[in-house]
């Protein structure tokens, strides 16, 4: 019988009726089903179909079995806009006639479904040709479908400086957002290109990755064209406005060594209602700039009610390493009150000696089996402590 869900027309009771098969039919009978449903006009089921073809790769990503080789081809071929070759349908028990061949809708979904193909290398160098697809949603999950396979390679690389250069600004976002990730800062000038030709808020964000590479890299604002730095502080400035776009202004702002914007900073922390994480977060950014307010202000969060602010300001001071909020991070995390977890992982992003000495505390002798557990991964992440004499004690 073959597995189809054409005959149900509501989308909602296609999806479940999907997800209702899958928990009984077989491995080639759900294979069969999830080919056939990629071409579905129900985007949330669509996503639902790649996302279980993954599964089915990843299921068997060590020891990948000729059902494994046909499928990755037969996506392969999808995605490609190409016909399936008949012994890849008679290998997948596949009609002809029900395959989605050259479906936009199809291709996409297939290509999302790659991203777990068993044969990385060889996957990603045969979607190259997709990244130069006219259509700009293929190309786009293409981008991701490549990062995905090789990370930190330098095939991602090189498609990375292609995608940087793509008329589609989505693309080009999510470009340097890789970038980003990988710490590729010989791409800065390719981000300065593609964020000059780019307007609104596309510009903007290609603004906030220029921000996130310096913090995830070598470089310095000063390795910025003055002048691009310079316009690049004014829209973070113009931006603290629009709620949306703040969090990531006042980051960047940091990240650019802004001095010049700090009293606008200061102003965040003084509106009646911007959200408390956000004029948190503006303390944070005056700390980085030197401006006293923000020691003031993360003192006076420290306190406060609102239970998030709180958490967030203690997360800061151990990020920071802000040696006079540092008895505050012991009180709350040796305490039992609400935040003694979130004091705890500000312990392990302070580190140094005299956090390692409280986690190790914390780890043999807190109350609270959580905050054990917690204290006893972050010593894991310090080498200079042993954990593994904390084992027996975790569960008391």
């Amino acid at each position: 019988m073959v597995q189809i869900l054409n005959e149900i027309p509501n989308s909602r009771a296609r999806r479940a009726e999907l997800q209702y098969r899958l928990d009984r039919l077989e491995r080639h009978e759900r294979i069969q089903l999830l080919c056939l449903a990629l071409d579905d006009p129900y985007p949330p089921l669509r996503h639902d179909v790649a996302e279980a073809l993954q599964v089915e790769l990843r299921a068997r990503y060590s020891e990948p079995d000729q059902l494994d080789e046909k499928l990755v081809q037969f996506l392969h071929q999808l995605v490609l806009g190409q016909q399936p070759a008949p012994e890849l349908l008679d290998a997948l028990h596949l009609p002809a006639e029900l395959v989605p061949a050259d479906s936009r809708r199809a291709r996409m979904a297939a290509c999302v479904a790659l991203e777990a193909s068993p044969w990385p290398s060889k996957t990603a160098e045969l979607l190259q040709p997709v990244l130069r697809d006219q259509e700009a949603d293929l190309r786009y999950q293409a981008v991701i479908a490549v990062h995905r396979l090789v990370p930190s390679s330098q095939e991602l690389h090189d498609v990375v400086v292609e995608a940087l250069r793509d008329e589609d600004p989505e693309i080009v976002v999510v470009a340097t957002q890789i970038a980003v990730k990988e710490s590729w800062d010989d791409l800065l000038p390719e981000f300065l290109h593609a964020r000059a030709r780019l307007r609104g808020e596309d510009r903007l964000q290609i603004t906030f990755s220029v921000g996130s590479l310096i913090d995830n890299s070598t470089l310095t604002p000063g390795d910025l064209p003055p002048e691009a730095r310079g316009d690049m502080i004014v829209e973070c400035v113009d931006s603290l406005r629009h709620e949306p776009h703040t969090a990531s202004a006042i980051k960047t702002l940091g990240y650019l060594a802004a001095r010049e914007a700090a009293e606008e900073l200061v102003i965040v922390t003084k509106r009646w209602f911007a959200h408390p994480i956000l004029k948190v977060e503006a303390a944070a950014a005056l700390v980085d700039l030197g401006h006293p307010r923000g020691e003031e202000y993360l003192e006076r969060s420290l306190k406060s009610r609102r239970k998030d602010a709180r958490g967030y300001a203690l997360r800061v001071v151990g990020k920071r390493r802000l040696e006079k909020f540092f008895p505050e991070l012991v009180d709350v995390a040796t305490g039992k009150g609400y935040h003694a977890d979130t004091a705890t992982l500000a312990l392990a992003d302070y580190g140094g000696p005299q956090a390692r000495h409280i986690l190790d505390e914390l780890a043999r002798s807190h109350g609270d089996a959580e905050v054990r557990r917690l204290a006893h991964r972050a010593l894991h992440r310090i080498p200079e402590i042993d954990p593994a004499s904390f084992d027996a004690t975790l569960d008391r």
